[in-house]
């Protein structure tokens, strides 16, 4: 036994046992933006499972990911920290980048506290054998490709010269048949195993990242809806910083039918929860793992994120607010709340949710949202900050950010001006108040850096 296993299982044993340890089902979902369901203001997208979802439990209306890319937040999703402690900063593209095997993750948090647990779906951790997630906690993994999306949504899922992106174990998949339909038939399969313990699931969906492809009758479906109310006229693109475009609206069919192909999904997953009269002991969280794809050099992203500015790889909000519920029938009432979280947050949640002491020292910026589940009490005043040391092919450039109530800051990584927002204000960034608000501006760098100094690995 590893020596990180051995203390936490420690630290496990001497925490008080649950009677009736609730179940896991952590729905983590590739590049959906904040507003990309309808429960959020999307009147184009069709998601009655996930509002259905909404309406059980908690939506936080100011969930943020980790970082405005994926494998950073992934990062921070496992272990509760900042993706700089582990040195992720940027998605991962080489062999040489990984989570780090020292890292304690939830799949092996849950599994000393005697769960069963798996992982299906994308990972993006790591592309060796050895940093796969049956490495880190995850007894049973399924459909986990060694790249940041699948070769192709529909069977046989694979792509000549692009062996990372082939996704594995759907062999029995006849051609033409569409990968969310599949990811999740292997999730039911898991969920439907007979055993005594209680499950941690992560069905962490390839979908809605790019390629941007949907069964054809939905396309069509959304096709003659788009003609319906918007007739002929082109998307709209708005000229965004660096010679960049962001998309303002949402009406493109296929990514409206991948949505509605993953809400049809989830449903899926909720009915089976409900069918074996497991539903009300299982806590659900749906998530993503950053902002919708509205922004590119020339064209603009599939969606949009309006009212919020831009999109995934940018520092403005909309590359880092995400959808966000937390639902447990009858033991979270339903509820809205517009209180700031943050990936790391859902670590030491789920610890104290499922009656285990939470573990500071390993979910180093995560607190726990336990008492905005269940009272009315508010989580201690705490700024959320972002760094991003990277140019993304979308145009972003190296910057850092930081969040301190409604004031946002946007520090650039050159020698470019910082840019404040007040969001009560101005949600969608719009007015750069830093050059009035000199005094603001000197605050909030000074806590960036600071963060930045303690956080960087």
């Amino acid at each position: 036994m590893s020596l990180k296993r051995l203390l936490f299982t420690l630290c496990i044993l001497s925490s008080a046992q649950a009677a009736e340890k609730p179940n896991i089902l952590l729905l983590f979902i590739d590049d959906m933006g904040w507003k990309d369901i309808a429960v959020n203001g999307s009147t184009f997208y069709e998601t009655p499972n996930i509002d259905s979802l909404a309406a059980s439990g908690v939506n936080f209306t100011r969930s943020y990911s980790a970082h405005p890319v994926c494998s950073p937040t992934r990062a921070s999703l496992m272990t509760g920290k900042a993706p700089q402690r582990m040195g992720i900063t940027q998605w991962i593209s080489g062999a040489k980048v990984a989570l780090p095997l020292e890292e304690v993750t939830l799949g092996e948090a849950f599994k000393e506290y005697g769960y069963r647990t798996g992982y299906i779906g994308k990972w993006h951790l790591g592309k060796k054998d050895e940093v796969q997630p049956d490495k880190q906690g995850f007894d049973h993994i399924m459909a986990v490709n060694r790249a940041g999306q699948p070769s192709s949504y529909f069977a046989p899922y694979t792509k000549p010269n692009r062996k990372e992106t082939d996704v594995p174990n759907l062999s029995e998949y006849q051609t033409g048949h569409y990968l969310t339909d599949a990811v999740t038939d292997k999730a039911l399969d898991f969920i439907n195993i007979d055993s005594e313990q209680p499950f941690f699931l992560c069905l962490s969906h390839y979908a809605v990242h790019t390629p941007i492809q949907a069964p054809k009758e939905l396309v069509e479906k959304y096709k003659a809806k788009k003609q319906e109310l918007f007739g002929d006229s082109p998307h709209i693109l708005l000229d965004e910083k660096f010679n960049t475009k962001t998309r303002q609206d949402q009406n493109d069919p296929a990514y409206a039918a991948m949505v509605e192909n993953l809400d049809t999904n989830i449903g899926r997953v909720i009915d089976n929860l409900k069918d074996k009269g497991l539903l009300e002991n299982t806590i659900v969280i749906f998530t993503s793992d950053n902002g919708g794809l509205a922004h590119r050099k020339k064209t603009g992203g599939p969606t949009s994120n309006l009212p919020l500015r831009s999109g995934k790889a940018w520092m403005y909000e909309g590359g880092t607010r995400i959808p966000t519920i937390i639902s447990w029938p009858g033991t979270i009432k339903a509820a809205s709340n517009d209180t700031p979280i943050i990936t790391m947050d859902y670590f030491p949640t789920l610890l104290e949710l499922t009656g285990q002491a939470t573990r500071p020292e390993l979910h180093l910026d995560g607190k726990s949202l336990k008492p905005l589940l269940q009272d009315e009490a508010k989580l201690e005043d705490r700024f959320l900050a972002w760094t991003y040391p990277h140019n993304h092919g979308s145009g972003h450039k190296p910057a850092n950010s930081i969040l301190d109530g409604h004031w946002k800051l946007i520090q650039p990584g050159n020698d470019d001006p910082a840019e404040l927002y007040n969001l009560s204000s101005d949600p969608g960034e719009k007015t750069n108040l830093a050059p009035q608000e000199l005094e603001k501006v000197k605050e909030l760098k000074g806590k960036l850096s600071q963060w930045l100094a303690e956080t960087n690995k």
